[in-house]
């Protein structure tokens, strides 16, 4: 689904769509007939008809079949996904008024191929548009992967938002320091010479980005060529922004108190400027200073808060918690984005503070397990601090499904480079709200009938049950 849109102006494409509006929602064979899947609250799914009697007849991605009318709703909901890319973070949001923010791309093309995918980007006229791209930090694992999605010739990104801190080859790396603070921080782009001192990582990030802004005329007059876009599209190349987020702004535009439905709140970092030079706290070695300065965002639609923490560690916890002090309420969330991948690096204070009832663990290591990410003990804590009697822990590593090579696959195998398993589902985190009930689920995969003891339908795992 591309575009802005709203109840007036809904391209007839899309008039006959319809979203789950339960918490499962069966689809059946016939009226009456044999279930063949459950899909989750908020899926899409296209009406071929007008309904008879208490049931209406839909296509899905994958088949046809036949929905009770009662469980289908005309109004989107919003749509978290956390994308499985391995080490890192990735997460998309797609909101009920049609508008998309990714924050993180990890370190591979995993999220860009699951965007590729989500919005059917292979037809010929399907483009797609981005009112925010956020990088929360610098690090390779958040960052890298938004260089092929700046760059993709069918995704349009309107804004782009960074946390100031950009690695550097040359001279002090992330910037200068003194008396405890880091300073050098870039507000919009970094100039020529600064670009010089990059390392190539950011230099990178820094092109795909200007590429981003330098293509949008191209891409806008390509995506006017449809009906769809025509009305729907009112960004002009002019309204492009790229620009450090800071605590002081209180929210990512356009997405601010005033935006009826949805937030997005920046609680972190936040600059202290001193003789015109800002700053931000150093916390002992570049690592966690680039870490602990990760951008903080809250998400508020109606009864749902999600609290987004990039690779917050326990130093920057502890300077939030002091910031807050006043209003602790700004961190209390009912989800919680684990920082940095479920290290053992976190504030037990904070934690207690945002109170979650559910956390969502982006993590995933390589074959050496480098990192041992989630940590025993942040688990264990997590579940300890919650404000609810069954607390939910959801982690793509452990929400991945595998399969045994085949045959064939297995007369090819190489040890340096292959596995003995390959994945057969990507390990994708879906959150669903309609502002006042919220859901997470995953879901598993459809597994050979032939095996007695494996699934033979997709199963979802729903939180709360």
């Amino acid at each position: 689904m591309s575009g802005q849109t709203n109840s007036a102006t809904v391209d007839p494409v899309f008039r006959d769509y319809r979203f789950a509006k339960e918490r499962l929602v069966s689809i059946y064979d016939q009226p009456e007939g044999r279930e063949q899947l459950k899909v989750f609250m908020g899926e899409w799914l296209k009406q071929e008809a007008p309904p008879v009697g208490d049931w209406v007849a839909v296509k899905f991605r994958g088949g046809r079949g036949f929905v009770k009318t009662a469980h289908l709703g005309t109004q989107r909901l919003l749509e978290i996904f956390f994308i499985d890319v391995d080490q890192g973070d990735s997460i998309l949001i797609q909101t009920p008024k049609d508008r998309r923010i990714l924050i993180d791309g990890g370190q591979t093309k995993d999220a860009l191929s699951f965007v590729e995918n989500k919005y059917r980007l292979d037809k010929e006229d399907n483009y797609i548009d981005f009112e925010a791209v956020v990088a929360s930090h610098s690090d390779q694992d958040h960052t890298q992967g938004l260089i092929a999605l700046l760059r993709h010739p069918k995704i349009l990104v309107k804004r782009v938002y960074h946390n100031g801190l950009f690695r550097r080859a040359k001279g002090p790396d992330p910037g200068p320091r003194q008396h405890a603070r880091v300073s050098g921080l870039v507000d919009t782009l970094p100039t020529d010479n600064e670009k010089a001192n990059l390392t190539p990582l950011m230099k990178d990030f820094v092109a795909a980005i200007e590429e981003a802004r330098d293509s949008l005329p191209a891409k806008i007059k390509a995506m006017k060529a449809y009906s769809r876009w025509q009305t729907g599209l009112t960004f002009t190349p002019a309204d492009f922004v790229c620009q450090r987020l800071d605590a002081a702004m209180g929210f990512l535009p356009p997405f601010d108190a005033a935006n009826p439905g949805l937030s997005l709140q920046v609680l972190w970092p936040k600059a202290t400027t001193t003789g015109g030079l800002s700053s931000f706290p150093w916390y002992g070695d570049v690592g966690k200073t680039v870490n602990g300065n990760s951008v903080v965002l809250k998400l508020t639609h109606g009864r749902t808060t999600v609290l987004l923490t990039g690779d917050l560690n326990e130093g920057a916890m502890n300077d939030i918690l002091a910031e807050y002090r006043a209003q602790p309420d700004a961190l209390v969330a009912r989800v919680y984005k684990a920082a940095h991948h479920g290290s053992q690096h976190f504030s037990v204070d904070f934690l207690k503070t945002v109170c979650p009832d559910a956390a969502v663990i982006s993590s995933g290591d390589d074959r050496l397990d480098q990192h041992g990410h989630p940590r025993a003990v942040l688990l264990g804590t997590i579940t300890r601090y919650s404000g609810c009697d069954k607390p939910a822990v959801f982690s793509t590593e452990l929400a991945r499904c595998y399969q045994a090579l085949s045959t064939q696959q297995k007369k090819a195998f190489r040890a340096d480079q292959a596995q003995l398993y390959e994945r057969a589902i990507q390990g994708v985190v879906h959150l669903r709200s309609d502002g006042q009930r919220l859901f997470l689920g995953t879901v598993h995969v459809r597994k050979a009938p032939r095996d007695p003891l494996a699934n033979t339908d997709w199963k979802w795992d729903v939180w709360p049950e």
